[in-house]
């Protein structure tokens, strides 16, 4: 390879020039006569930048000499690298440019001087080592879109990668063409519109329901696609995914239109719930969106759920579900549990992990109204883990052999087994994954808001995401499940001091049927002293639920205890803590982090102001508007409070 000065320059232009000015000192300083030694000093130092930049320029032109030659030997002679008819592009392990063929000048940099020297200009600023294990990724480049195809190249102990630009401009254009017109399908419905009809008059009800459909269309017709009603509180839309992705950017402000709606001056209440279904047909689109809309009713409504393949994305669901009044889904789903009770050879009971007062109650209560029906049936317990110890000793008093261990659930566990889920409606919560895959009938009985991961082999899934607790639903199904009584006192006081529990003693999503279950409980025998017994704490745990409050740190009204306490009780007791920092002015949510052996736990609890289920969710966790929480492996408290410092920041600014 030919030295010329014209590559010196070009290459190490700096350098070229500071020789030329050390040579010229160098004789003015020589041509005086003075000072010799320095003449000398500065004509050597010139000779030594000189020729260290020649070195370096034949060490790299040697380098791309290096990888043409080993490109040639696997191309044929009139295949060489400078003909390639691809833009192709040379160099080095840190980035910078060593050479371009014409064809790159000329298609790429359009015979423009590149910018920079690196190729990260052309790869979207991505550094080599990014995409060390990528032999074909996507690149846009002054308003072109490419596939670069990456070669590693190692010779005579020097490494080089050499780039190839394939412009897909024009198909990558069709192609995001296509996708914006792949057809989406919305379901939309008015939620609980009969409650309200029981609430207004006639004339009231239906100018109320005018305007929430008129809301509703308006803000459809904003965007470019079909808006149909269906029926009363029931419309469609189809729209092409272009129109989708604006709603999406909209976060489907149309909950908030409707939700702020007043009437005579005062808040309706009413709100909306929609279902998003993507496809690629209508029909697909369609069974989708009939999907999402399951999914965002099942998770309290004021909402919208998009569906995309398995994966839900969510809007909304900041406000409380309007409580039925009507029981007759409830006579229905009675009579239909009956008739799976009847047809089992057995019954299995099961509860979520680390079963509280709730969990461990309905369990109670079902495995009651299995006795009634006639069948044997057991409640699965793992007791080294429940939190409802007091309630399970009460029980053992009268029923000594309900309950059983999982090893012992797995063994009963056959083919015509009925297995009833209680307060849990996801298969990685249950106290026993090995008993649940082994089930082949399956009801699942829960009230918590609906997640993705739910349990979807289930013959009967009776959830209501309304209700104040799981004992409140089996309450209500004991009344219709049997022609004779099936709770008795200690049935009655179990079931009581679920829902006791979840409702905080009668504070938090109390509706009118939680008040009903109660009485007909208390008319049964409930006995709300011994329920108040079931609550009591040790001094110790006392003193540790104190120190948990201490700790406690304010973020946006929400309030942060992170604690490293160990002890027997330490779910019970940050539950308790997390309750009690509701009690503090200025706090809407509490959040307690604390650790069991390998896991960082989140108990969070709120007054209703703030949707804890929401931010939990955002977690990988799960629950309802007032309780919630989340479990997550390899990774430290500090980590997972900065998590729960943004999930709290993204709730609010989508409020």
């Amino acid at each position: 390879m030919k030295f010329k000065i014209s590559h010196l320059v070009k290459t190490y232009p700096i350098t070229f020039f500071a020789v030329i000015a050390l040579f010229t000192a160098s004789a003015v300083t020589a041509a005086k006569g003075v000072l010799l030694p320095l003449a000398i000093g500065e004509a050597a130092l010139s000779v030594v930048l000189a020729v260290s930049a020649i070195l370096k320029m034949h060490n790299e032109f040697r380098i791309i000499k290096n990888a043409v030659i080993s490109l040639n030997a696997s191309l044929s002679d009139k295949d060489m690298l400078k003909y390639f008819p691809l833009p192709a592009v040379i160099c080095k392990t840190n980035g910078k440019i060593l050479w371009f063929n014409d064809l790159f000048k000329a298609a790429v940099i359009r015979n423009r001087q590149p910018r920079e020297d690196n190729i990260s200009v052309f790869i979207g600023g991505k550094a080599l080592s990014e995409l060390a294990a990528k032999k074909t990724f996507s690149a846009t480049y002054d308003g072109r879109d490419y596939t670069v195809i990456s070669e590693t190249l190692d010779s005579s102990g020097e490494s080089c990668t050499v780039f190839y630009f394939v412009d897909d401009t024009d198909l990558k254009s069709i192609v995001r063409e296509y996708r914006m017109s792949k057809p989406a399908v919305a379901l939309v419905a008015v939620d609980s519109i009969d409650e309200f009809y029981r609430v207004y008059k006639e004339s009231e009800y239906a100018e109320i329901t005018s305007a929430v459909e008129r809301l509703t269309e308006n803000w459809f017709s904003e965007f470019s696609g079909v808006f149909r009603k269906l029926g009363t509180g029931r419309f469609i839309a189809i729209v092409p995914e272009s129109e989708l992705e604006k709603m999406i950017s909209k976060k489907f402000n149309v909950l908030e239109n409707v939700r702020s709606y007043t009437y005579n001056g005062a808040t309706v209440g009413i709100t909306l719930s929609a279902g998003v279904g993507r496809g690629d047909n209508l029909s697909d689109a369609e069974g989708a969106a009939r999907q999402a809309l399951d999914m965002a009713l099942g998770r309290g409504g004021d909402q919208v759920a998009v569906k995309d393949n398995d994966k839900y994305t969510f809007f909304g669901g900041v406000s409380k579900g309007v409580e039925k009044r009507t029981k007759v889904r409830t006579r229905v789903v009675a009579s239909a549990m009956s008739e799976l009770i009847r047809n089992a050879s057995n019954v299995v009971i099961m509860g979520h992990k680390f079963s509280d007062l709730d969990s461990v109650g309905a369990a109670y209560g079902m495995y009651k109204a299995a006795l009634a029906l006639g069948k044997d049936a057991k409640i699965v317990v793992n007791r080294k883990t429940t939190l409802a110890q007091p309630l399970i000793d009460y029980i053992g008093k009268s029923d000594d052999d309900c309950f059983v261990s999982p090893l012992t659930g797995e063994r009963l566990t056959v083919k015509k087994t009925l297995l009833i889920v209680v307060d849990t409606h996801k298969a990685d919560f249950v106290d026993s994954k090995n008993v649940y895959e082994k089930a082949q009938n399956v009801i699942v009985i829960d009230h918590h808001r609906k997640t993705v991961d739910y349990i979807n082999n289930a013959v009967i899934f009776y959830h209501e995401p309304h209700a104040s607790s799981t004992c409140e639903m089996v309450t209500e199904l004991l009344q219709y499940i049997s022609k004779h009584p099936v709770a008795d006192s200690v049935c009655a006081t179990a079931l009581m001091s679920g829902i006791m529990l979840d409702t905080k003693e009668f504070v938090l999503r109390a509706g009118v049927r939680t008040f009903e279950a109660a009485a007909y409980l208390r008319s049964r025998g409930a006995d709300t002293v011994t329920v108040k017994s079931f609550f009591a704490n040790s001094m110790e745990s006392r003193k540790l639920r104190g120190m948990v409050v201490m700790n406690a740190e304010m973020y946006r009204a929400c309030a942060i205890s992170v604690t490293d306490i160990e002890s027997d009780d330490i779910r019970v007791v940050c539950a308790q803590a997390a309750d009690e920092l509701l009690s503090v002015s200025g706090v809407d949510a509490s959040f307690v982090i604390f650790k069991t052996d390998d896991i960082i736990n989140i108990s969070a609890r709120s007054m209703g102001k703030v949707n804890v289920q929401l931010i939990m969710e955002a977690l990988g966790g799960g629950g309802h508007q007032t309780m919630a929480a989340v479990q997550l492996k390899d990774i430290t408290e500090s980590q997972i409070k900065d998590m729960l410092k943004t999930a709290i920041d993204n709730y609010y600014s989508n409020l």
